[in-house]
């Protein structure tokens, strides 16, 4: 919403700089992107569309209204943060710790039960991930917070890395 609210205020104040010089036109390209500027390509001037410049600047109420919006709309994320931040907290602290497995304890399978409930948890988080990389607050009614689990997988042997100085 903020992002929408900034590009309408550009887009009103780009049109109106340039309303004072030039005639502003708007155009489809062939992938369907929409265009806007003051001169149009060859192939695309049957199709552009002249656009009326008038009331085009924005008002100081309107300014205000879009800075009020802003406001709201920045008050609603920074809720929804705190809110998933606790129920973040909420699910780590009920969860119970994992206790570090070694290898090469007798009780192997515990590893293997701590891995596939942490890969379960994976799994089911994983439709709640936004493309950039947040979780969705529904996931945590959902499914359950499983810390990776510690002392299951054995780190590399120090031969295994080369390193050129």
């Amino acid at each position: 919403m903020v992002y929408k609210v900034a590009t309408l205020l550009l887009l009103f104040a780009s049109v109106s700089l340039a309303a004072h010089g030039a005639d502003i036109f708007r155009w489809v390209d062939e992938n369907g992107k929409i265009h806007f500027g003051d001169s149009v390509p060859e192939q695309y001037k049957q199709k552009a569309k002249k656009l009326d410049s008038k009331g085009a600047e924005v008002t100081s109420s309107q300014r205000q209204e879009a800075e009020a919006r802003l406001a709201r709309e920045k008050a609603r994320a920074e809720s929804i943060r705190k809110a998933r931040e606790a129920q973040s907290d909420e699910a780590q602290a009920g969860a119970a710790p994992t206790p570090s497995v070694s290898p090469a304890a007798d009780n192997a399978n515990a590893c293997e039960e701590q891995l596939k409930k942490y890969l379960d948890s994976q799994t089911c988080f994983a439709p709640y991930v936004t493309k950039d990389g947040m979780v969705r607050p529904e996931a945590f009614q959902h499914c359950t917070v499983v810390n990776q689990p510690r002392g299951c997988w054995p780190g590399p042997a120090s031969s295994d890395r080369n390193y050129i100085p």
